[in-house]
């Protein structure tokens, strides 16, 4: 008989790194925080719960420098974010949008200092509640720069929830009280609409696209038209032929009126047939800025299309009445000699957006912002200041944000980039926090948690509902652009998927867009400027 194999035992040993873990919590934390129920779930702060869950099960050891690294990504990519808009967002809506957001922050500051105040609550324990409240992630960065990371943690633990909940039943019930209001100030705008129709009028035979009254009757346009394979933007001296597929634009009831005049509506899509270009360029032309694309008659003078739209954060559709602001990204269609000539006129050649992240230039934002966090600037009768890493890196992105370039070195990265920058940032800040912090929150959980829960409550409704009652019956803003101010001034983006329910235009979006800039900036100014108050007060003891 063959003699039997003999089994050589092994073992593997698996090495301890901290890196490991880190990026292993921020998985499941992304994992968890993705979960939504009807649009709303944790987002980025899954990763701190499940920091915190490891932190008070295991005990690892968080490492101080991924925290301070996470803070300078995630705050120089919130002042590339802002810079492009922030210092001239006064000027283009303070008598509004601006304004609006003002009151919701004064109120905010207002309330959550009376709160501490009066209830005694400790001022890290506050300030963490005033953060969870609003959803902040900036807020939360910013409170804890001065105050005991336990106390801040604990009360954006307890007050995230709550003022999730809060924010989400505000919102809702008042778009349900307010629909029929709502309903009549829909109707009073004009929203475009978008139908392909087959040219079949044989009257239209050979004409010029301006020299057909049909489309200035009823005040439609041309947006592309597809002849053969091939899609070619419109534009006044555009010849047309019998078969051309059309793509017209306007109010719905035009639209329609239009196309039963010149031929059959069918289901064409234009972007199979392309073989235009497509490019994102940075409004930086002051002479163009808060006008309307209906006035700067951007496709009859370059023959291209502005398809999108992104300011801050947000992307929309930009109807003709729509106006552009500076710091926009608008993306254009048409063929590459045409959207050079657009680019020069809406901006600069150098200051598009750059297709991908130079590194270069990041490591030069990088290294200012280490270099101002760590000036200490002695001044008389109050002792040294210095910004810190965290102000450091919030200046150098406003600075590099708003010039857009300083030298050869780039302040504007496509946004998906700069999203990550500041999703990861924030990612490696919270794993090292909840490590820190998971034990300590679960030792404070007691019944002064409920009460706390009622103060983030109150801390999430009163501002909106201050914030509302003066945006919209003492600004006269409309109820839907009024929720997009107060969505912005919170930085809490879910509420839009509610007001979207009933005002899918751009208009939410627009007046979201607007202030949210100025919003990340000023919520940082305003967790410091309450701390202070605090301190006055000697609350919070």
């Amino acid at each position: 008989m063959p003699e039997a194999d003999v089994l050589i035992p092994i073992q593997i040993f698996f090495q301890k790194s901290d890196l490991v873990i880190t990026f292993l919590l921020i998985l499941i934390g992304i994992a968890f925080g993705n979960l939504t129920i009807k649009g709303v779930g944790f987002g980025s702060s899954g990763v701190l719960i499940a920091a915190m869950v490891a932190g008070y099960f295991y005990q690892f050891d968080p490492l101080p420098i991924l925290a301070d690294l996470g803070i300078v990504l995630f705050l120089l990519c919130v002042g590339l974010e802002a810079g492009p808009s922030f210092f001239r967002a006064f000027k283009q809506h303070g008598r509004r949008f601006i304004t609006n957001v003002l009151v919701l922050l004064a109120i905010s500051g207002v309330n959550t200092v009376a709160i501490i105040a009066l209830f005694g609550i400790p001022v890290g324990v506050g300030l963490g509640l005033f953060a969870g409240a609003f959803t902040s992630s900036p807020a939360l960065i910013s409170a804890l720069q001065f105050s005991p990371e336990q106390e801040v943690i604990f009360g954006y633990g307890v007050g995230y929830p709550f003022g999730l909940i809060g924010v989400i039943l505000f919102i809702s019930i008042a778009v349900r009280l307010l629909r029929d209001k709502m309903a009549a100030e829909l109707r009073g705008r004009s929203r475009l609409h978008a139908a392909v129709y087959k040219l079949e009028n044989e009257e239209l035979h050979g004409k010029l696209i301006r020299d057909v009254d049909l489309f200035q009757q009823h005040d439609v346009a041309v947006s592309g038209i597809l002849r053969g394979l091939s899609v070619r933007s419109a534009s006044g001296s555009s010849v047309l032929q019998k078969g051309d597929i059309l793509r017209l634009e306007g109010v719905p009831e035009e639209v329609a009126a239009v196309g039963r005049a010149i031929g059959e509506e069918v289901q064409e899509a234009f972007d199979e047939h392309a073989e235009l270009d497509t490019r994102s360029i940075v409004v930086e032309n002051t002479a163009v800025v808060n006008r309307s694309l209906r006035d700067l008659g951007l496709r009859l003078r370059f023959n291209a299309s502005l398809t999108r739209v992104m300011r801050a954060n947000m992307e929309f559709v930009p109807s003709e009445d729509e106006t552009l602001a500076y710091g926009d990204v608008v993306v254009a269609v048409g063929t590459p000699y045409q959207l050079d000539q657009l680019e020069l006129f809406l901006g600069h050649e150098h200051h598009t957006v750059q297709r991908r992240v130079d590194i270069g230039s990041l490591a030069a934002i990088l290294f200012l912002a280490f270099a101002l966090g760590g000036l200490v600037v002695p001044l008389p009768g109050l002792g040294p200041f210095s910004l810190g890493i965290a102000g450091g890196a919030l200046v150098a992105g406003l600075i590099f944000g708003h010039f857009g370039r300083i030298g050869n070195f780039i302040g504007r990265f496509p946004r998906n980039a700069t999203a990550v920058l500041k999703e990861l940032g924030l990612a490696l800040f919270f794993v090292q926090v909840g490590l820190e912090t998971g034990q300590s929150f679960v030792e404070s959980l007691d019944f002064q948690a409920v009460y706390y829960a009622f103060y983030a409550l109150l801390l999430a409704v009163v501002p909106m509902a201050g914030s509302f009652l003066i945006g919209h019956y003492l600004l006269r803003i409309p109820i839907s652009e009024c929720f997009g101010v107060i969505c912005g001034g919170m930085t809490f983006t879910p509420g839009l998927d509610i007001i979207r329910r009933v005002d899918s235009s751009e208009r939410p979006i627009v007046a979201y867009s607007s202030v949210y800039p100025v919003a990340l900036i000023l919520v940082i100014a305003l967790v410091q400027g309450m701390h202070l108050a605090l301190a006055a007060l000697g609350a919070g003891g």
